[in-house]
């Protein structure tokens, strides 16, 4: 038993990692035998344990024994029984080795090793130990302040390459590391310069020449050009095949680098949202040298002209280091540590008791935040209404019983959106018809759309469902409401059977073997991002039949050629509604984000999407003292 009052580390200089090996496979295959209690043993049972040699064998116990862990008294004459004793606390020496091998950077390997030996007592203390890290921390390095954010999160990183970029949490780091040719302000909701200081356009939106900033450097120390910009953008335009938002630049005819800092696009009809898909992280602009010589590599290790840089990543860690010759100035922290703990249960890891940032987008209970809330008057809460909405999609390209309206109105009546946020809770707030919170007509449409249980089976009989499975995909992040959605169905004698993949398996489109899928949207009110969500094979447009693809195509189109912006917005308003005609997509809850940080914490801004903005968190030192 650990004493967590007076944790004593056996581990020392010059003991090596093997030994602290060889000592846990050891106490891992003799689990039933007491500590200083002596028991037979022979070395041909240790060579097996180890994989190793009898000699080799007792090399190991000789070593053990030095470092006073074991005690090992040899059999005399061949054949006899040698008497081993242990020692040495394997929780002990399993903590220190995991502590040690996080603090040089190693979290791969210390989680390996307290996944394989880790008992309930030693994962607790080592989780406490990891809990006590987390939030901000500020040390002196080199005689200067070093404000590092440390948090984690219970998600895999799929990939930072931005052309690929899926989910939330990876674009959000993206968007970190990258920068684009201009950035759409979410309060202004405007157009606003980034690498491009300047832009003019012709009066017909066809013809585009950007002016890019001087000095904007790459993370490895190049100044980036007008070539990178070319490169950057061909890349992602002309590979559709690879690249799912390769259809946002599909209008381009053509692209050229005038000199060093000026680029001219010619466009093959108008469009006016050329701006706003420039604007996304797709865009970004990537070092064309580096892409060139191995893109397997840039994707393992991406480097770009954003506020942070790459310092580290892996599957277990993502680590951020301020580039201070940023163009748009370095970011005010100086380090931000990602830890990694996708197989965890969300909350798993305390939050310390302050100089925090703790959120609710799946990573803090309410209940542990608001404890804390109200237990220590330094802090304060904002709450974000982040335009998250869950949503179920169906798969038209898969023949099965989403295929008839009937049965999809039917699943739309038996999911009771009111009953789901009053079961599940957290961070569901309020159902959802659309993608904009609480839109004006809500409640008009679920007045007119309740419907009684009898008319939900007459919806059943006219569409031939006669009991097959409805094969529905999802993530571990949203498993609790399709395992919601399984039970209620089953009410109404509709099989559902719920699949949980790993991210990175849905990535690319809706897979062919499932009937429908459950994932999560954010919606930032860029129109580039609405219409993305209508044009990419993996959101919405495999739940299209052939009639309703091509409405969905013409109004897309309508959309980017019209100059006037409240008519671009009636008409995505009007393809919203054809979602719920033809019951494609059913929007199911939107979800809030619960910000709270310690009053030391300036500048804390939730992004487009749903995190926290990095760039802009800074610490006030009176108040932190």
């Amino acid at each position: 038993m650990i004493n967590r009052k007076q944790f004593t580390f056996y581990f020392g200089k010059g003991i090596p990692m093997l030994a602290v090996l060889h000592f846990l496979e050891l106490r891992s295959f003799f689990t039933d035998q007491k500590v200083e209690v002596p028991f037979p043993v022979t070395v041909e049972k240790l060579s097996d344990i180890w994989h190793c040699t009898p000699r080799y064998a007792k090399l190991i116990t000789r070593k053990l024994s030095e470092l006073g862990w074991i005690s090992w008294q040899a059999g005399r004459g061949r054949g006899h029984t040698s008497k081993l004793t242990l020692l040495a606390d394997a929780d002990e020496l399993l903590v220190s080795e995991a502590k040690t091998k996080m603090e040089l950077g190693e979290m791969k390997e210390a989680m390996e090793l307290m996944n394989r030996f880790g008992g309930a007592t030693a994962k607790s203390f080592f989780l406490d130990w990891l809990s006590e890290g987390m939030g901000f921390s500020t040390q002196v390095v080199s005689d200067k302040l070093h404000d590092t954010l440390r948090f984690p999160v219970y998600r895999s990183i799929v990939t930072l390459d931005p052309c690929c970029a899926y989910y939330a949490f990876d674009t959000h780091i993206v968007s970190q590391v990258f920068n684009t040719l201009v950035t759409y302000d979410q309060e202004s909701r405007k157009i606003v310069p980034c690498i491009a200081h300047s832009w003019e356009s012709s009066s017909d939106a066809r013809d585009w020449t950007f002016h890019l900033k001087k000095n904007v450097m790459f993370h490895h120390g190049r100044e980036l050009t007008a070539l990178d910009v070319v490169f950057s953008l061909d890349r992602l335009r002309l590979h559709p095949e690879r690249f799912e938002p390769s259809w946002m630049l599909q209008d381009i005819e053509h692209l050229e680098a005038i000199d060093h800092k000026t680029v001219r696009v010619r466009l093959k009809k108008s469009n006016y949202l050329l701006l706003n898909f420039l604007s996304t992280v797709p865009a970004s602009i990537v070092p064309e040298e580096l892409v060139r010589k191995s893109e397997a590599d840039f994707a393992r290790q991406p480097i770009g002209t954003g506020p942070f840089r790459i310092a580290q990543l892996n599957e277990r860690i993502c680590v951020l280091e301020a580039f201070t010759a940023h163009f748009q100035g370095r970011p005010h922290l100086d380090r931000v540590e990602v830890l990694i703990f996708p197989e965890m249960e969300l909350g798993s890891l305390k939050e310390p008791d302050w100089m925090s940032v703790m959120t609710s987008y799946g990573h803090t209970s309410k209940d542990q935040r608001d404890a804390v809330l109200q237990a220590n008057g330094e802090w304060t809460s904002m709450e974000t209404l982040f335009s998250c909405s869950n949503l179920l999609v169906f798969n038209q390209w898969k023949t099965g019983p989403q295929n008839h309206p009937a049965f999809r109105e039917a699943l739309h009546h038996i999911i009771d959106r009111e009953q789901m946020v009053a079961d599940l809770g957290g961070d569901r707030i309020y159902p959802a018809y659309g993608f904009r919170p609480r839109p004006p007509y809500a409640e008009a449409i679920a007045a007119a759309r309740s419907h009684s249980r009898d008319d939900i089976l007459a919806l059943l009989a006219a569409s031939g469902y006669s009991g097959e499975p409805f094969h529905l995909v999802t993530t571990t992040y949203h498993e609790a409401d399709a395992q919601w959605i399984r039970e209620r169905c089953e009410a109404f004698g509709v099989h559902v059977e719920v699949s949980v993949k790993e991210p990175y398996e849905l990535a690319d489109h809706l897979s062919s073997l499932a009937d429908g899928q459950l994932f999560g949207n954010i919606f930032n009110n860029n129109e580039a991002c609405e219409l993305e969500m209508y044009l990419q094979k993996n959101y919405f447009w495999s739940a299209f039949d052939k009639q309703t693809a091509e409405e969905v195509k013409r109004a897309a189109e309508s959309i980017i050629r019209e100059p006037d912006e409240q008519e671009r917005q009636r008409k995505l308003a009007r393809l919203e509604d054809l979602m719920r005609q033809t019951h494609s997509i059913l929007y199911l809850v939107h979800k809030k984000s619960n910000t709270s940080f310690h009053k030391s914490v300036r500048g804390v801004t939730i992004n487009a999407f749903g995190w926290l903005d990095f760039h802009k968190i800074w610490f006030h030192p009176f108040v932190l003292n």
